[in-house]
């Protein structure tokens, strides 16, 4: 009777000990959840195994639990089903193993359920995380690309400014400089012309400096415009371009064809900053020559063309060659015709040169 007394205190003993060594186990398991996830969770059911099959302890379900939600949130699982089942399915088998209450039912279940609901609360974390990532990636996309318009922006408004300077100092400055030369040969010999000359001048720089203050101005602030700078030069100043022309010893004839209509503003202002930039490229490259500007009103386009017949003096100033079609004021113009869904085309023409420029005067995508 005594030794099976003492048969029963000892088993008791080493059930009490697997029992404690199965919750420290399973304890230092939750801690170091984070190091290894999935290696914790592991360790946390068999040790729920184990002191389910001596009797059990509802603090070690607890633990597997907590490193089932670890491992459900750190991982990527083809079979996400695979490892909770397996778990529930251990436990089972060692609340089946040991001896429970009559209530053994209400346990395996209670196990199960802390089982399915840690897995199943990490993986709803994981995929919320996962959304907070991708709404972060997709505000950070949305900052890049807002941060790319702007420097688009920025970059085509200095190309516009680019172009609009060199079209007005270049056509101004081309002017002034062949006038100047006239006037420096004949300024002891023809005061009358040195002093027309002189007039020419006056007339161009103050051109010149009322279109630069326009879009000093209009770089300034768009809404801080005087209206009596506008309105910007078009179509309707080509008969003032071409008297220009004349007066810097280009005898231009200006042939207007079609309808003349009112245009879309950016096309107008394009159309006679193309006519502008071929006319002061006839007075440097050509000097005193014969030149025609055709400007012809169609349906839904308007065509802008220059041709000149060559320089006067061939051996005094040379006609540009085929590198000429690569200077900033071609790729200008080239620029100005395809905003507006036209096309340019420059180069020799005989003796002479030709620019032909087609600009729509619709919506280019209709």
């Amino acid at each position: 009777m005594a030794d099976a007394r003492s048969g029963v205190e000892h088993a008791a003993a080493a059930e009490s000990a697997v029992r404690t060594a199965g919750i420290v186990l399973a304890v230092l398991a939750v801690a170091c959840r984070r190091l290894c996830p999935q290696r914790s969770f592991a360790v946390a059911t068999l040790c729920a195994v184990v002191v389910a099959a001596v009797g059990g302890a509802p603090q070690v379900s607890v633990c597997v639990a907590v490193t089932a939600y670890t491992a459900a949130q750190a991982g990527e699982y083809v079979f996400w089903w695979s490892r909770p089942g397996v778990a529930a399915l251990l436990v089972a088998a060692g609340i089946g193993i040991g001896r429970v209450s009559s209530s053994w039912l209400a346990v395996l279940v209670a196990n199960i359920a802390l089982v399915c609901v840690g897995w199943f609360a990490g993986l709803a974390a994981r995929e919320r995380r996962r959304r907070l990532v991708a709404t972060a990636e997709r505000q950070a996309e949305r900052e890049r690309r807002h941060a790319a318009g702007l420097r688009q922006a920025a970059i085509d408004e200095r190309l516009v400014i680019a172009r609009e300077l060199h079209d007005i100092v270049a056509h101004s400055m081309s002017l002034i400089a062949v006038r100047a030369g006239v006037a420096r040969m004949v300024m002891n010999t023809d005061p009358a012309q040195v002093a027309e000359t002189l007039g020419i001048v006056e007339t161009t720089t103050r051109q010149a400096l009322h279109e630069m203050r326009l879009l000093v101005e209009v770089l300034r602030h768009e809404d801080a415009v005087d209206p009596a700078l506008a309105p910007t030069p078009g179509l309707a100043d080509i008969s003032a371009l071409a008297d220009q022309t004349r007066r810097a010893g280009v005898d231009l004839s200006l042939d207007v064809r079609g309808l003349a209509r009112p245009l879309p503003a950016g096309v107008d202002l394009s159309a006679y900053r193309i006519a502008q930039e071929a006319l002061t490229n006839v007075v440097r490259h050509a000097g005193p020559t014969r030149a025609t500007l055709r400007v012809e009103y169609r349906t839904g386009d308007v065509l802008i063309e220059v041709t000149d017949t060559g320089p006067a003096e061939p051996d005094r100033r040379a006609r540009p060659g085929p590198h000429a079609a690569t200077g900033h004021g071609l790729i200008g113009m080239r620029e100005r015709a395809a905003l507006y869904g036209g096309r340019l085309r420059a180069g020799p023409h005989g003796d002479g040169f030709q620019v032909r420029a087609l600009l729509r005067t619709d919506d280019p995508a209709s």
